[in-house]
């Protein structure tokens, strides 16, 4: 999952710092039906929205079903209980900084359509600080969630291990290979 978040909040941070460049660069043309700027600004603003929603949405699910696979091994061979404690305190972690990126992000895309098809009200500059707010705390939040996503791998390296150990001494080398082969 490292190497595929990686690729992932590359992308999206790309994204995210192409839309609010172009937005700047947007914002300097007049209002005009046919801005180029502003159009271009507007599909890579919406393609960045859903990436972003993807990225964060994949990692979310990334610890829900992780976190459900340790929980059936802490059951099935009855490994202490602090590792389930563990796996539950990463999800909730990820889980603030996925739910905030989103939410910015998203109150950002709605404070851009209102710019766009609003006259008065500061609409553009209230879009630009909530943009401004977006791309730095996804920014942070790709740091925290690589270092959860991180902490969790060690956790299920660690899981793995104590199972595979476990299959070993009661199943004996051969018996734990095929005990522990995946079955269609």
């Amino acid at each position: 999952m490292l190497r595929y978040f990686l690729v992932l909040a590359v992308t999206d941070g790309s994204l995210l710092i192409a839309s609010f460049v172009l937005g700047l660069l947007a914002s300097g043309e007049h209002q005009q039906p046919r801005s180029t700027l502003r159009d271009v600004h507007f599909l890579i603003a919406l393609l960045t929205t859903m990436v972003t929603l993807a990225v964060h949405s994949i990692v979310y699910t990334y610890f829900l079903a992780t976190m459900k696979w340790a929980k059936e091994v802490v059951h099935v061979y009855q490994l202490p209980e602090w590792i389930n404690d563990q796996a539950k305190k990463n999800k909730r972690k990820a889980f603030r900084f996925v739910f905030w990126s989103i939410t910015a992000v998203a109150v950002a895309a709605w404070l851009g359509a209102a710019a766009h098809t609003r006259a008065g009200l500061g609409w553009p500059l209230w879009h630009l600080g909530a943009a401004a707010l977006a791309l730095a705390f996804n920014f942070g939040a790709f740091a925290v969630e690589y270092a959860v996503i991180l902490s969790h791998a060690r956790l299920l390296l660690e899981v793995k291990a104590r199972a595979d150990k476990l299959r070993v001494e009661r199943y004996g080398p051969e018996g734990a290979a095929v005990a522990g082969e995946v079955r269609p």
